[in-house]
């Protein structure tokens, strides 16, 4: 059947959305603006591993030595891709990875199961910490230190990652005794889950929102945190970072919340590689 030249419009229309949204959904951290433009750096490939096989799916790990693995086990970045806890891929924090390891950080991006029909953030939060045990089981092979281990989100995965932090991975491994991370970097962060309209329908049939929302859970000290956000970020208020934090210090915990000023919720570059520094010089003051 030959289409309309309305149809032909309006297939080209979906197309074009479809593309935008996948270049929002892969907005990510890169690396500085010369490690950028290197082909090689864009395509070496990273080691690959599988951390679970849950219903028939191998999940993998991507990791990313540093150049030099001589020496003293070093400490460790797990990456998680956000995409609203239900698009994306790990490809997105490749070059991010590359620009930690480069620093002399063990770094690993995750692979992990993403809300559809089945799944919902739940499932999200436990691969998230299957696959920090599997780093911290294998830190003799990968060099790291499985106490200096830190966990990096932006948007919808910082809500995993913090949640590994209150919430806990049910485990007594890591520096806070309770299998979470021993570090947080977290971007633009959803740390009030239950304020968020998506992240609630996401949950429907998988349990209450505010059981993994890291400001709802947070209960006890946690890991040192690092958040960095702009100050018009409409998306996830800048407002709620300043609760979470608040509350962490008062309970103990080191929680700094470094204001992006004029920035939305997706970054620009030059303060995307102005973030990748300052959260390696937050993690070398704590150790190295």
């Amino acid at each position: 059947m030959r289409e309309t030249k309305a149809s032909v419009i309006s297939r080209k229309l979906r197309r074009s959305c479809a593309v935008a949204i996948g270049l929002l959904a892969g907005v990510t951290l890169a690396t500085s603006p010369r490690a950028a433009e290197d082909p090689a750096n864009q395509v070496a490939p990273p080691n690959t591993s599988v951390y679970r096989n849950i219903a028939g799916r191998d999940l993998r790990v991507f990791e990313f030595p540093p150049a030099d693995i001589a020496g003293s086990a070093r400490p460790a970045i797990l990456l998680v891709q956000g995409g609203a806890w239900s698009r994306g891929s790990p490809e997105q924090l490749f070059r991010s990875a590359r620009y930690f390891s480069e620093k002399g950080f063990v770094s690993a991006v995750v692979e992990y199961r993403l809300a559809d029909a089945t799944s919902s953030p739940v499932e999200s939060f436990s691969d998230v910490c299957y696959a920090l045990a599997f780093l911290r089981k294998n830190a003799g092979r990968l060099g790291l230190a499985p106490s200096r281990v830190a966990l990096w989100g932006i948007s919808s995965s910082a809500q995993l990652v913090a949640s590994a932090a209150t919430v806990g991975c049910d485990s007594a491994e890591g520096s806070s005794g309770n299998g979470g991370p021993d570090a947080l970097l977290l971007v633009s962060p959803v740390v009030d889950a239950v304020s968020d309209g998506l992240f609630r329908d996401l949950m429907k049939g998988h349990g209450k929102p505010s059981s993994l929302s890291p400001t709802h859970t947070l209960t006890r000290s946690i890991a040192p945190t690092l958040i960095m956000q702009g100050n018009a970020d409409h998306t996830t208020p800048i407002e709620r970072s300043k609760v979470f934090c608040e509350r962490a210090r008062g309970l103990g915990s080191r929680c700094e919340l470094i204001v992006l000023e004029g920035q939305g919720h997706v970054l620009d570059r030059p303060t995307r590689d102005e973030v990748l520094d300052r959260q390696v010089r937050f993690l070398r003051e704590m150790w190295q």
